[in-house]
Order: structure tokens, then sequence, then C-alpha cells
């Protein structure tokens, strides 16, 4: 099941808007071929006020994850990443990844395969 504003409690052009203002924040990350933070990307999101560390924000990246798988592309939220940890995806990503039908055994190798594709097709020629 897609996330929906309504689940969220935003009305659908506020949840359209910051879905997209997520995604422009970590288009820009990649573009740079760099990782970003959940706090980075909450910072880029305007229409909403955006905690990096709440459910919502957790929500806006499952959206633009949806988004993306459907429309082909690579996992875009794998390159945010917390600040202040290991700099590796929370257990949500593989949650994420696993429900919307990504198959793998080994959940670093397929993140670090994601974070390549990542800033292969958005990431500025060098």
């Amino acid at each position: 099941m897609r996330r929906t504003a309504s689940q969220v409690g935003l009305r659908e052009d506020q949840w359209t808007t910051a879905k997209h203002e997520v995604r422009d924040a970590i288009l820009g990350a990649a573009y740079d071929r760099r990782m970003t933070s959940y706090g980075e990307v909450a910072a880029q999101v305007r229409v909403i006020r955006v905690d990096p560390t709440s459910p919502l924000m957790n929500e806006l990246l499952g959206g633009v994850f949806e988004d993306e798988y459907d429309a082909g592309g690579p996992a875009l939220t794998a390159i945010v990443t917390s600040q202040y940890s290991d700099r590796e995806p929370a257990q949500s990503f593989y949650n994420e990844a696993r429900t919307l039908g990504y198959r793998f055994t080994e959940p670093h190798v397929f993140w670090t395969e994601q974070v390549q594709r990542v800033f292969s097709e958005h990431g500025r020629r060098r």
C-alpha cells in the first residue's frame, strides 16, 4: 500500500511538495557524489516543518523511495544516513526495500550497490 497525504496528516499539496523537496535535497547531494544526512534533507523542506528524527521524515523518505522504485530508478534514499551513527541507512531503508520487492541476502552489499547506482545515474560527470 502506497503512502498518502492523509495517512501522515497532511494536505495532498503539502505531501506532494514535501516529497519533491526531499527528492531535490537528495539529488543535490547525489550530484555532488556525497552522502547526506536526515538533518540536511529535513532542513531543505520548506512547505512544512520536518524534524529529521520524526516519523514524518521516515514517511517522506519512504514516499520518495516508492516513487523512484515505480519509475525504475535507483534507491535515492540509500545516500541518506544519520550524521551521528555509522553513516549507514536505518533499518527502515532495508525494510522498505523488501516491501517494494527488492530481494537481497546481504543488506550491506545491497546498500552499497544502490549508493553506487545513485551516484552513477545522478552524480556530476567527472
